[in-house]
């Protein structure tokens, strides 16, 4: 998948995150479940796990019930019963080796892999998290906009330390000017989402800049959506210190 692809696919997944913040917890819960089995269908392959079925069957149901466990945690702090999800997520990918044993010499890997993909299926979850703290909508439609402004910008030209730096550039004036629109949300803490959200992007195009060229839209799709989702971990906190 080319670059411009991949970093389209990432905008329209942070414009719906964004979308779906603006119309609610239940829209935006929608939209993190479908970027979620987005994800876990390409993980494996992009991560190179031997049983790439039993790692996104993990993945899917882990991201479902990780969405639950914030959705049922109505008081703060939202995250505190999604720790089990993830501990659940690591447990079977462990149990899984041992039922469905990865091919020689890639055991490790492949846990590995289903290990990473559970953090970051349960840092989208932190998105329905970050809708319901202090500056609600406005917090994660900020955090949505920044992200798709740096998915943008972070494909601009040849040269990806340019590239890096038009993406945290924009990224925070994109926060800034977001949050200045908003009054609940503060434009420095705005600023702060947007910084947040341009350094994951730039931090994970540049690992996968490094990486070997993969066939197939699914890892390109996954690697595309895992930016978005991984945001909202840093959204959530962002606010929490933040705004409130």
């Amino acid at each position: 998948m080319l670059p411009t692809t991949r970093a389209t696919i990432s905008a329209a997944a942070a414009a719906l995150v964004a979308v779906g913040g603006f119309l609610g917890t239940r829209y935006l819960a929608v939209v993190v479940l479908g970027l979620t089995v987005l994800l876990a269908m390409g993980w494996p392959v992009l991560l190179r796990a031997s049983r790439r079925r039993t790692a996104s069957v993990i993945l899917i149901g882990g991201g479902v019930l990780a969405l639950v466990a914030v959705l049922v945690g109505r008081n703060a702090p939202h995250l505190r019963h999604m720790v089990v999800a993830v501990a659940l997520m690591v447990i079977a990918a462990l149990v899984s080796e041992i039922f469905w044993p990865s091919s020689r010499g890639r055991a490790v890997t492949s846990v590995a892999a289903t290990c990473a993909g559970a953090i970051v299926v349960a840092s989208g979850a932190a998105w329905v998290a970050a809708s319901r703290t202090h500056g609600a909508e406005d917090l994660v439609v900020t955090g949505g906009v920044a992200l798709a402004v740096s998915a943008i910008v972070s494909v601009m030209t040849r040269s990806s330390g340019v590239n890096s730096i038009l993406a945290l550039t924009l990224g925070t004036l994109s926060g800034i000017g977001t949050g200045a629109l908003f009054p609940e949300l503060p434009w420095w803490a705005g600023g702060s989402v947007g910084l947040l959200c341009g350094a994951i992007v730039t931090l994970l195009q540049e690992l996968r800049r490094r990486e070997p060229k993969l066939n197939g839209w699914l890892p390109g799709i996954s690697s595309a959506v895992a930016p978005v989702l991984g945001a909202g971990a840093l959204v959530y906190i962002g606010g929490r210190l933040l705004v409130g």
